[in-house]
């Protein structure tokens, strides 16, 4: 999270969600020989500890030309969990790069991929066990990656979403199907990620590439009733044409900004300030680690310089320009990536069918409650979903993203699952324990054929409009 002081020397939170970074190894030939390209998951957070510096030593030594000031370099970057840095920085051995938030990562072209049927099985394995591990499952975001092409590709898009992932990356070039992306093949890849609410992002290296990808995208979306949301990577280096915007114009459609350097940056913006909803539309992306420091840079500070900011206010009149910047960084990736815990209704239906006594505890059924309340707001968040050690008294963390924002709750179960507290937590302590407000017993009652715990809809939703406005 990005920490800057408006016009009013007020701090203002920029979310930063990397869209487009890749962890593996991938073999490179070149005329003096072979190589490998090596990216791990502690190489992308060393960018951003590098890219921290870079953003204050550009704005402090040009102040004129920016619409925001920054405190000193160690204090302009700020994690979106006070207790998760506490217990990461445990290990001080480690770079820690808290300027970003989340990271969204897939395999490379790898030396695994074409080692199962269908392809990248083992890649997807890799990049799930390397974000799986302490230090980086509270940031980073896995997406699975499969050649739309192979017979079994929809099963590996399934299984990969089964067991963590959250979204899909297919690259046309790399596997061999850039001349056939408005196919069969390709359009039940996307409905079936659109039926697991996963976003898709392609690799786009031209603008021909992204008009035959909305082609396919629109004539999936007309078939199904759920949103397919696509994501055009690279914004397909073409930040002058026509065709691209026409694109971004679709609904469900979205632009990822990774390569972008220098000049670019304010083309692109000039252009793309023409589309409607514009700040709703694009992603911001480093494609790590194919670039760096210095392109993540030009893309972040003209966000913070006055010519974004007269920008904004010649085209709208109705979204102020921190506004617009927190989107992109970062807001509208958190909109569109599927929460950890989320589950849609095929799912859900599937699960109830498939269960033969229809038992759950009380503490189970109240956690099914706020995760159907929380998707239906659109809101992302997670629960602790571990067991307690007692039925008396269980205590979880309930932790809550919105517009950009965390805030996490204790959230205290007693008297048999017949009263709820929620009690704000900063860092490892509480803080302000008094109870916001109990469900009464008529409300949550315990289970067998009496009627299963309840938690109402607007009573939650009081609690936590307060806590996060």
């Amino acid at each position: 999270m990005i920490v800057v002081l408006d016009e009013h020397d007020s701090p203002f939170h920029l979310p930063l969600v990397d869209f487009h970074t890749h962890i593996g190894r991938v073999k490179i030939e070149t005329t003096k020989g072979a190589s490998q390209r090596v990216n791990r998951p502690q190489d992308i957070i060393n960018l951003y500890e590098k890219l921290q510096y870079e953003i204050h030593r550009r704005i402090t030594q040009n102040q004129d030309a920016y619409y925001v000031t920054l405190l000193e370099a160690e204090k302009i970057s700020q994690p979106l969990l006070p207790a998760v840095q506490m217990l990461l920085e445990l290990n001080s051995n480690k770079s820690r790069g808290w300027i970003v938030d989340h990271i969204v990562c897939f395999p490379f072209n790898d030396i695994f991929h074409k080692k199962t049927s269908p392809k990248f099985v083992k890649s997807n394995q890799y990049v799930r066990h390397q974000t799986q591990s302490f230090d980086f499952t509270f940031r980073f975001i896995p997406f699975s990656r499969v050649d739309a092409t192979d017979e079994g590709a929809i099963e590996e898009v399934k299984a990969s979403v089964a067991l963590g992932m959250r979204g899909l990356k297919l690259h046309t070039m790399s596997q061999g199907w850039i001349e056939s992306i408005v196919s069969t093949s390709c359009k039940e890849v996307l409905q079936t990620a659109g039926e697991l609410s996963i976003p898709i992002i392609f690799d786009v290296p031209n603008k021909g590439v992204a008009v035959d990808i909305t082609t396919i995208a629109e004539e999936a979306r007309q078939e199904v009733n759920y949103p397919i949301n696509v994501i055009l990577g690279h914004s397909a280096f073409d930040y002058n044409s026509e065709e691209i915007f026409n694109c971004l114009n679709k609904d469900q459609m979205f632009a990822e900004t990774s390569g972008m350097r220098g000049k670019d940056v304010e083309i692109y913006f000039n252009n793309v300030v023409k589309v409607n909803r514009w700040e709703e539309k694009i992603l911001f992306g480093t494609d790590s680690n194919y670039f760096g420091v210095l392109q993540a840079a030009d893309f972040i500070t003209f966000l913070l310089s006055h010519k974004f900011k007269e920008l904004v206010e010649s085209n709208s009149s109705d979204i102020k320009p921190l506004t617009a910047a927190a989107k992109i960084l970062g807001g509208n990736a958190l909109r569109i990536i599927r929460p950890s815990w989320f589950k849609n209704p095929q799912e859900t239906l599937k699960e109830h069918r498939s269960s033969s006594k229809g038992y759950s505890t009380n503490l189970q059924i109240l956690q099914t409650n706020l995760k159907q309340i929380l998707t239906k707001e659109n809101i992302t968040g997670t629960i602790d979903l571990a067991k307690p050690e007692t039925k008396e008294h269980a205590v979880q963390v309930l932790s809550i993203e919105h517009l950009g924002r965390k805030i996490s709750f204790i959230l205290e179960t007693k008297d048999n699952y017949q009263n709820i507290i929620l009690s704000p937590i900063s860092n490892l302590e509480r803080i302000d324990s008094i109870p916001i407000e109990s469900i009464a017993p008529r409300e949550v009652v315990s289970k067998s054929r009496r009627r299963k715990p309840r938690l109402k809809e607007q009573t939650f939703l009081k609690l936590l409009n307060g806590g996060i406005t």
